[in-house]
């Protein structure tokens, strides 16, 4: 029964974005360019945000399914008195945290400029916006110096209202 052919309807599947043919096997439409399987989990933006303001209680573990781990915080005095979140939050912050799937948190760029909040918001003198675009060396000369008090930051507001802000690869962050 194994190595028995598999007939022509099996073979394809119909792209949901453009209802074109590709082989059942694809993960990536050759017609349109569109991924055909789920390749990130969650928001990074959120789930950095929520670690920050409810890391204590496992906000961003609850947001990204680990509801496990999530209670594992708060039973054992808040995860450590801040420890556990503070490792949770450089762990994002170097893109290496995944959510319960094991799929990388989405950089994916928002209709409300991701970007743009975390550089207006409270920690745009820290660099946020600089760590959301993976521009990780820039991120952490701007966590240190506070934005170069904060003399990067508006520079990067600028560039970031005016639609020019690049990420690490080049590519125009909206």
């Amino acid at each position: 029964m194994q190595n028995q052919p598999m007939n022509s309807a099996q073979t394809t599947k119909t792209c949901p974005y453009c209802n074109g043919s590709v082989p059942a096997q694809a993960q990536k439409c050759q017609n349109c360019g569109e991924w055909l399987v789920r390749r990130y989990g969650k928001s990074w933006a959120k789930t950095l945000f929520m670690c920050m303001l409810l890391g204590l209680v496992g906000g961003h573990n609850f947001y990204n399914k680990k509801n496990g781990i999530a209670m594992g915080q708060i039973l054992t005095f808040f995860g450590f008195c801040g420890i556990w979140p503070t490792i949770d939050w450089i762990m994002i912050l170097c893109d290496s945290y995944t959510d319960s799937d094991g799929l990388k948190l989405s950089r994916k760029p928002t209709k409300g400029g991701t970007a743009a909040f975390c550089a207006l918001g409270f920690l745009g003198f820290a660099g946020l916006h600089r760590f959301y675009s993976r521009d990780i060396g820039l991120a952490w000369l701007q966590f240190f110096t506070l934005g170069g008090f904060g003399i990067w930051t508006l520079i990067d507001l600028i560039a970031i209202l005016s639609g020019n802000f690049k990420d690490a690869e080049g590519n125009v962050v909206r």
